[in-house]
């Protein structure tokens, strides 16, 4: 039986970007709640050493620890969104990123409008889960990285392209040097990778507080 030559090529990308995915949510995970709980255990075994004879300093201690804790649980039930399946057969596509964009307003507090003028249902059920996907990691990056007051969603036909795109109005970066090890280039690599699956083009607009637009641009629908 042979192999369609066009067949390996596709499935060698789509392993390349599932490693490339879990390979970040394995340093996030790492540099995030592994080293929180590390830093969480040294702090109990600090409190067990004056609980005693400081009182008030421990109590000032187990708040401190409690904050901590929540704010980490925050970004664990983050992991555990993106490693589910979409909820796109329950809500469609616009109702999945609505469902995105109400957590991290309740994550953050951060007001993020919406406009989602472009149909979903034209896009085939892989290129609405890279949308998704891509709506995701960029909101995830505003909150760890932008320090915006605002933001918004939006999608809609440019042509016959369909767009989605994510915008916020805060410190911004030099795409130039995005290319160093960190975790927003790592982001805006998962969202090349992602991009590149369904041969759409991702869109990176930044400069140093001047905001930054992330656009996900699809060729045709379908």
């Amino acid at each position: 039986m042979k192999t369609d030559p066009y067949t390996r090529p596709r499935m060698d990308v789509v392993i390349e970007a599932q490693e490339a995915e879990r390979s970040r949510l394995a340093r996030e995970v790492h540099d995030g709640p592994a080293q929180a709980l590390s830093n969480a255990i040294f702090q109990v075994e600090y409190l067990e050493r004056i609980v005693e004879t400081d009182p008030a300093l421990a109590r000032t201690e187990l708040r401190h620890l409690r904050e901590l804790l929540r704010r980490e649980l925050g970004d664990v039930r983050s992991f555990i969104s993106e490693l589910r399946p979409p909820l796109l057969t329950e809500l469609g596509l616009n109702g999945a990123i609505l469902d995105a964009v109400e957590q991290m307003r309740t994550l953050t507090g951060l007001p993020i409008s919406t406009s989602l003028d472009a149909d979903g249902d034209a896009l085939t059920a892989g290129k609405q889960t890279v949308v998704l996907r891509v709506v995701q990691e960029a909101l995830q990056n505003v909150r760890k990285h932008a320090a915006a007051s605002t933001a918004s969603v939006g999608t809609q036909i440019d042509g016959e392209d369909w767009v989605a795109e994510v915008r916020d109005d805060g410190r911004g970066f030099d795409p130039g040097t995005a290319a160093a090890p960190g975790r927003r280039s790592y982001g805006l690599q998962f969202m090349r990778e992602r991009a590149e699956l369904i041969g759409a083009r991702l869109d990176v607009r930044s400069q140093p507080d001047g905001g930054t637009v992330v656009r996900l641009v699809i060729p045709s629908p379908g």
